[in-house]
């Protein structure tokens, strides 16, 4: 069997929160989701995908959602909400 590394739930868990909050140093990201296993390479996975922007301001990044990245986190939550619905029936 080959296992699928799904990261829709974790790039949700991010955008969530800087939906929340707009804009955060990656380390409070990481804190705030301690939950969740983050590293930078996550990151940089996100905004090659046009999820979020990083500059690096002083000793770290500084990570915000970009336009589309608030569209991939509204579809996202669209398509959990059918599935729980279905599930639901």
């Amino acid at each position: 069997m080959r296992a699928v590394d799904d990261s829709d739930p974790k790039y949700a868990a991010v955008l969530r929160t800087l939906h929340a909050w707009k804009q955060l140093p990656e380390s409070d990201i990481a804190s705030i989701l301690h939950g969740l296993f983050l590293v930078t390479d996550d990151f940089r996975e996100m905004e090659d995908q046009g999820l979020i922007t990083m500059a690096f301001i002083g000793d770290e990044y500084i990570i915000s959602p970009t336009q589309l990245g608030r569209i991939w986190l509204e579809e996202y939550e669209k398509k959990e909400g059918q599935r729980n619905d279905v599930q639901q029936d």
